[in-house]
């Protein structure tokens, strides 16, 4: 007997999860006074361990309430937090609240059965006051044929039948969804309004947003968004979709409703999102997009993108991506990007996991990955490669930058270029004087483990005048906090009285730097010369470098070397 209970146990274990209660039917017991009701319905998520989906405009969460259930259902417990003005659905583990405070209901003046098809009309109203509504959505779930109703309430629809009972839907923004079967000549009214066809589910998640684009302003017709509207988040599948343009397809105006495992459009399509393979001259999707999606011209996806997407001129996904995406001008994305993006022009995302390749690569959140092309913009922690041509910026690099500007507001990574900019990192002022210059001002930006130096010097004496301009680059390497060694790899061009002529001064110098305050610093050292000019003779009231003392001719008369020193001071 105990072995008996003990197998009992361990298949009702087993198999619970096959039974997972539905969350509207979920006991939940609460206990609040004067609360705000966006925080009790947080409350509510965690005691019962599900999540809401709702349009924030519509909830006033800021209001207080009261609310005292125990061992109610979810479901009755928000009707009495929502006061019976809303209609939940349930997606997954999500709650769906749809607001809807008044009922609707359909009242036929025709039923005309055939053999293959019925043909229904009649009016949808407002139940309470007998008003007639205008653009109200009736669909059959099975056959996906739709209507909307005029302006004085009145709609005809003609479903394919097939022998079978046919299921009108209606569905209207701020009412509660009604269905109404026919069989035959009999109607069969007062369904519950819960019911659904069995091809239809709910999909958390705002799914208008494709419609608020430019080209969902452009393409998606005034009877579609009504449908949308309508219908929300009610989503079918389909195996198949044929479109001439959105609105002309085979799913007719419910195309915006229905996940295609293939859509095939001829000019552009509409679909509710795709789970197999897309293509047409443009493609509109209102919700997710799996597997290959191609646009000769475009693609636009109000959900997220998974596999590849190759759009002749762009692709524009409202959330994530993780895919290989192409787009021959430009690919934008508004959530994250996973993957690769291509494109000649540019690249948009918010957070990058992977690599982006164009002239212009701009990620709004953090990197982990590669950016290549003209410019790079990382407005936030970068960690990988930026390699430009022209510029790279990163708010917070980790990583390595390469390219002739590098910009940072701070840096623990390596920037290498002709100019490198760190906001908040190492920068001084330095005066120095030299065997060569009599005064050298230097300007030193980056990190201390590798930063640009600027260079500009001159001896001012009217028979010795010189004037030299410079770049380089140099490393601070501490040794205690009052000490510092400071390696300098600098090049200067030093103008003799003539600028025809090419002098050019390649110098290695290695100073100690002592920190007296945190602003004021001395250094010394020794410097190695090598000098190239092409020069013979020197201007009246200018040096000539190239006589001056200690310097060590090679077998080229235009090049020599010598051992040089430096003194100076930091005062910032």
């Amino acid at each position: 007997m105990r072995f008996k209970g003990l197998l009992i146990l361990l298949f009702s274990v087993a198999l619970a999860p096959c039974f997972a209660q539905p969350v509207l039917n979920r006991s939940i017991t609460m206990n609040v006074n004067g609360q705000r009701l966006g925080s009790v319905l947080q409350l509510m998520e965690e005691r019962g361990k599900f999540n809401f989906s709702y349009n924030s405009n519509l909830i006033a969460k800021d209001s207080l309430v009261n609310i005292h259930v125990a061992n109610q259902t979810v479901r009755e417990a928000l009707n009495q937090l929502l006061s019976n003005r809303f209609e939940y659905r349930e997606a997954g583990n999500y709650v769906i609240l749809r607001y809807a405070p008044y009922q609707l209901s359909l009242v036929t003046d025709k039923f005309l059965n055939e053999d293959q098809a019925c043909t229904v009309s009649g009016y949808i109203v407002n139940e309470r006051n007998g008003q007639k509504l205008e653009n109200a959505s009736v669909y059959c779930g099975r056959t996906l044929e739709s209507a909307l109703t005029d302006a004085g309430g009145h709609f005809e629809i003609r479903v394919k039948s097939e022998n079978q009972p046919v299921t009108l839907t209606v569905s209207k923004e701020n009412y509660r969804d009604t269905s109404v079967t026919f069989l035959s000549d009999i109607k069969v009214t007062d369904v519950n309004p819960k019911t659904k066809s069995n091809n239809f589910h709910y999909q958390a998640g705002d799914l208008s947003k494709l419609e608020a684009t430019g080209v969902g302003k452009l393409f998606v017709s005034s009877k579609q968004k009504i449908q949308s509207l309508n219908l929300g988040g009610l989503i079918t599948q389909a195996p198949f979709q044929a479109s001439l343009v959105p609105g002309l397809s085979t799913h007719g105006s419910l195309s915006g409703q229905v996940v295609n495992a293939i859509s095939l459009n001829l000019i552009g399509g509409y679909n509710a999102g795709v789970d197999g393979t897309e293509i047409g001259i443009f493609n509109l999707d209102k919700s997710n997009v799996k597997s290959f999606q191609l646009g000769v011209l475009f693609n636009t996806v109000g959900g997220s993108v998974e596999g590849v997407q190759i759009g002749g001129v762009f692709n524009e996904v409202l959330t994530d991506v993780s895919a290989f995406q192409f787009g021959g001008a430009f690919n934008t994305v508004n959530g994250n990007v996973s993957g690769v993006q291509m494109a000649v022009g540019f690249n948009e995302s918010n957070k990058l996991d992977g690599v982006q390749v164009a002239a212009l690569n701009i990620a709004h959140g953090n990197v982990s990955g590669v950016q290549f092309g003209e410019m790079n913009i990382a407005e936030k922690k970068f960690d990988g490669v930026q390699l430009s041509g022209l510029f790279n910026y990163a708010q917070n690099l980790r990583g390595i930058q390469l390219g002739f500007i590098n910009a940072s507001d701070t840096s623990s990574g390596v920037s290498i270029g002709f100019i490198n900019l760190v906001r908040n990192g190492y920068h001084k002022l330095v005066a120095t004087t030299n065997e060569t210059t009599d005064l050298t001002l230097l300007y030193k930006t980056g990190t201390p483990w590798l930063y640009n130096v600027f260079i500009a010097g001159a001896n001012f004496s009217s028979k010795n005048k010189l004037f030299a301009y410079g770049w380089g680059y140099g490393n601070e390497l501490p040794v205690f906090k009052f000490l510092a060694f400071n390696t300098e790899a600098t090049v200067r061009y030093l103008n003799q009285g003539n600028g025809r002529y090419l002098n050019l001064l390649y110098r290695l110098d290695e100073t100690v730097n002592i920190k007296l305050s945190r602003s004021f610093s001395i250094m010394a050292g020794p410097s190695l010369n090598f000098y190239y000019t092409d020069q013979k003779n020197p201007v009246s009231g200018y040096a000539f470098v190239a006589n001056q003392a200690n310097h060590h001719p090679t077998n080229n008369p235009k090049y020599s070397r010598w051992i040089g020193w430096t003194v100076g001071i930091s005062i910032f």
